[in-house]
């Protein structure tokens, strides 16, 4: 998809788009000092954005699932977008739009990692266990249903708000254009697309795609997925190297498992922290792009004790909470939170295909 036309609109969802923009904790960069108590920002505006190198990022480790999508934030933003602007326009050495490859890396590795095991250690899994068809079907439904949330993600509307009931909530809120009226709670106006997202989460640059009210949850269930197999991948590929090392199996097919091992702790590396981090916000009824702008974050000072909202800090005490992993998640800023249980129910089973579904919830 080509980048067409830009709202502006406050990074936070649903205000005046002459707002500030509030930072993106994402992309802060790490001073690493220290000093008592927290300063806070001028009461007239709020601190810029503070966006850190690629070195910066890197050099974090991204150990903290709280600090980073390390999966997403590594890549190049000229290359593959990000919340704010799109990839330039790119191509490789033959002519071809190298943007769709992110997503064909991450569908095609797990395909062949479904075919891999269907191929290879499935038959294995049989002659070592008489309940290898119990392990292979449960492989073949977590791969379906993991293929195609994933191929439903990169292909879907995400939840464009439709022009009509846009222009039906302009006028309703007596708004004269769209620069000048607040949108629905949750609602974002990103580069991808005309129209605003509902109930926008963040822009995934391996699925090249928003993800909103319309395909949130089936990225939820890709990421589970994801996790699944790679953590279940760890369990069934060493097994079958420690029984394939006590019998006259071919070393070829040891080495096969081997590397199949590997690419199995890869993606659980990288599938379970970025799931970690989700399944925090679906408990608390946060979006992703809520925990970037630090909407519902309070830091206490060290003198006082006293609760401080992450941006009202000034740029210097704000970075000293984020490397010292000071901010605290405050419910009260949260209107939405209704409990952990609460928001498990809304989040699966609120219907998100009726009309007038704005997604505020």
């Amino acid at each position: 998809m080509h980048p067409e036309g830009l709202l502006a609109q406050p990074p936070g969802g649903g205000g005046s788009s002459s707002s500030s923009a509030r930072p993106n904790r994402s992309l802060n960069a790490h001073s690493g000092f220290a000093q008592p108590g927290f300063a806070q920002g001028p009461a007239t505006g709020v601190p810029a954005p503070r966006t850190a190198s690629s070195a910066q990022r890197m050099g974090s480790g991204c150990t903290d699932p709280q600090e980073q999508q390390c999966a997403e934030e590594e890549c190049d933003p000229d290359e593959c977008g990000d919340e704010k602007r799109p990839p330039l326009e790119n191509v490789d050495c033959m002519g071809n739009d190298k943007r769709p490859y992110l997503p064909l890396l991450l569908f095609g590795s797990t395909l062949v990692g479904a075919i891999f095991m269907l191929t290879l250690e499935f038959p294995l899994i049989r002659e070592e266990l008489y309940w290898g068809y119990s392990i292979r079907g449960f492989f073949m439904v977590v791969y379906a249903v993991t293929l195609g949330t994933m191929a439903y993600c990169v292909l879907s509307d995400p939840g464009k708000l439709p022009r009509q009931d846009l222009e039906a909530y302009l006028q309703l809120h007596g708004g004269g254009g769209e620069e000048d009226v607040q949108l629905p709670l949750r609602c974002h106006k990103m580069w991808l697309f005309k129209q605003p997202i509902k109930r926008y989460d963040h822009y995934c640059r391996w699925l090249t795609n928003a993800i909103g009210l319309l395909n949130h949850r089936e990225f939820v269930v890709m990421l589970i997925g994801l996790a699944t197999i790679g953590v279940g991948g760890c369990l069934v590929d060493f097994m079958l190297i420690v029984c394939s090392s006590n019998k006259d199996h071919h070393f070829f097919t040891v080495v096969l498992l081997i590397l199949h091992l590997t690419y199995s702790i890869v993606l659980s590396a990288l599938a379970g922290p970025i799931l970690r981090l989700h399944a925090g916000f679906v408990s608390r009824n946060e979006v992703a792009n809520e925990w970037k702008q630090n909407n519902f974050y309070i830091i206490r000072d060290e003198r006082t004790g006293k609760m401080i909202p992450v941006n009202d800090l000034d740029e210097e005490a704000f970075n000293q909470g984020l490397d010292n992993d000071l901010f605290e998640y405050d419910p009260s800023r949260n209107p939405l939170d209704k409990g952990w249980a609460q928001n498990c129910v809304s989040f699966w089973c609120v219907s998100r295909w009726s009309a007038h579904q704005l997604g505020e919830f």
